[in-house]
């Protein structure tokens, strides 16, 4: 149920607050008052998307909050999916709109996304506005209220997901199909590559590898040359260091700080003794076969072909060779792999069926008991003799809501043939049905709000009354809030707020006021005939005494 509602700098609104109560309660006001922008506010808090005009002019943002009573399992499951905390049994919805566009949205102070708002103010409140009426000429609103009306939405979830799973497992064999044609096709380029790869044993490093080497190979001579004059050198400074660690070891005698100096001189003298044998030895290994030089050379050819060919690197090579081995194998499993993929397709699709002639069967069960609902409801609507039925036809292959379409057909009177609503009724009978429809649906289901705008177009007179006594009743277990301009719904209700317009500081805004006694005698009188006249005064004033009674 929504308690109360907030609005700041939204359009021509500069702060409103409004607190709701349960039962009846009615909107009205001159048209053109802003009795739309109220209803804009609220939708906005629903989740309805908005753009920088939203903001009222010269304010840098607007504002909407909410306070709703939560009292559905559904509502409950919502906030707990998305990690909100319920705090004593109510939400606060909070949006504030920026002048670029951008919105922020919390619920409870716990940021949602505006789809998730959405989702949520579906289950928060209903809205039916002369708009909806549309709804009735879509085949899947239609499913949807009769699923509701049958509480087939687990199963309608079910049948979904095993919908979306034949649909991606058909993608997934449509693919395989192509892939292993393709594959098939490409099988003797594949094995005859994948040989070459295979035989080039290929090892990640090689080619630097063999190029160091190489180089080495093809400097031979000027390394032998280098060499062995770095080893003559090497063997004359260790004749100079022997000869300077005596002469150290015998000053040492006479002066024992000189010991160090020796024994560092010593520890030079191995360690160049040592470098000269792994010069002398590294001199050994230099000179190279010319057949070694030439196979090298081969091999650094061979890979540097094998690059050019299969993506510029060895590391692509090692990995196209991978590829060329799974997708080998693959082809060669390839029919298995396609049987296996067709028996789960066809086995799924089986259970797809099964399962939409198990909702069928229910929606069609559903559809017999909703229609007499209906048609109940419509006589106390003023259509005494309108005929309607549900009608729930088997398609021939499996859709994504089912294997079934759902339509709703009319004769508004007595010998007139059953034809789809939208091609039959008026619009006070769209009207009508659209009403007939929500009391047979969320009358006593604890959906929380019901907002009806102006759905009252269209007619008047004793059909008024009983929309009015319809919307009253109801208001006996939902919470009801209606936008008019009849003064019969309007002097049925709990609660009447006025909408109207004033100027202030050269400025229009809309406000909104409760009204009661004289004054709300007035606003009836007023849409009885459009002024307050004494005989208008005297009506409105029966109006509201049938309604105390």
């Amino acid at each position: 149920m929504l308690e109360s509602l907030k609005v700041r700098n939204y359009v021509l609104i500069d702060y409103l607050d409004i607190s709701f109560s349960d039962g009846f309660t009615v909107l009205t006001g001159e048209t053109g008052s802003g009795k739309s922008i109220m209803l804009g506010a609220l939708s906005l808090l629903l989740g309805a998307k908005t753009d920088k005009d939203a903001v009222r002019q010269g304010e840098e943002s607007a504002e909407i909050s909410g306070i709703f009573t939560v009292s559905s399992e559904s509502v409950a499951r919502w906030t707990e999916e998305h990690g909100v905390e319920i705090e004593d049994d109510a939400l606060l919805i909070r949006r504030l709109i920026k002048t670029n566009g951008r919105s922020a949205y919390t619920v409870n102070g716990t940021p949602v996304t505006v789809k998730e708002g959405e989702e949520l103010g579906h289950l928060l409140v209903d809205v039916s506005s002369q708009h909806s009426h549309q709804s009735l000429m879509k085949h899947s609103v239609l499913r949807t209220m009769l699923d509701e009306a049958a509480s087939l939405q687990s199963e309608s979830a079910s049948y979904k997901d095993l919908y979306a799973g034949v649909k991606n497992e058909e993608r997934e064999l449509a693919e395989a199909q192509e892939r292993i044609r393709r594959m098939s096709e490409e099988a003797d380029y594949m094995r005859y590559s994948l040989k070459e790869l295979e035989e080039a044993e290929l090892r990640e490093g090689e080619e630097d590898e063999l190029k160091a080497e190489v180089e080495v190979m093809n400097s031979s001579e000027f390394l032998k040359e280098t060499l062995s004059a770095a080893l003559s050198e090497l063997r004359a400074a260790s004749s100079s260091l022997s000869e300077a660690m005596d002469l150290l070891r015998k000053a040492s005698r006479k002066d024992q700080r000189i010991t160090e100096l020796a024994d560092r001189t010593e520890n030079i003298s191995i360690e160049n003794d040592d470098i000269l044998l792994s010069v002398r030895d590294h001199l050994t290994t230099i000179d190279f076969p010319e057949a070694e030089l030439e196979e090298k050379n081969a091999r650094l050819m061979q890979l540097q072909r094998i690059r050019r060919r299969f993506g510029g690197s060895i590391s692509e090579a090692i990995r196209r060779r991978d590829d060329f081995r799974e997708r080998l194998e693959e082809a060669e499993n390839g029919e298995a792999l396609l049987a296996g993929l067709e028996k789960k397709l066809s086995d799924d699709k089986a259970k797809l069926i099964a399962a939409g002639e198990a909702l069928l069967t229910k929606r069609k069960k559903a559809a017999l008991m909703l229609e007499k609902r209906i048609e109940d409801n419509l006589r106390k609507l003023g259509m005494s003799s309108a005929v309607f039925t549900i009608k729930v036809e088997r398609l021939p292959e499996p859709q994504p809501d089912g294997i079934d379409k759902i339509s709703f057909l009319i004769a508004p009177n007595k010998g007139e043939k059953l034809s789809p609503v939208e091609d039959t009724a008026s619009g006070g009978e769209l009207s009508r049905i659209m009403l007939a429809l929500k009391v047979s649906l969320f009358s006593g289901t604890g959906v929380g709000t019901m907002l009806f705008d102006e759905i009252d177009a269209g007619i008047g007179g004793t059909v008024a009354n009983a929309v009015a006594e319809e919307m009253k009743e109801l208001s006996q277990s939902e919470q009801v809030i209606a936008i008019t301009h009849l003064p019969q719904i309007a002097s049925r209700a709990d609660s009447h707020y006025l909408v109207e317009k004033e100027e202030k500081d050269g400025r229009t805004m809309t406000r909104i006021r409760a009204v009661a006694g004289e004054e709300r005698v007035k606003e009836i009188a007023r849409l009885l005939s459009g002024e307050t006249s004494d005989l208008s005064l005297r009506h409105a004033r029966a109006l509201l005494e049938v309604q105390d009674s």
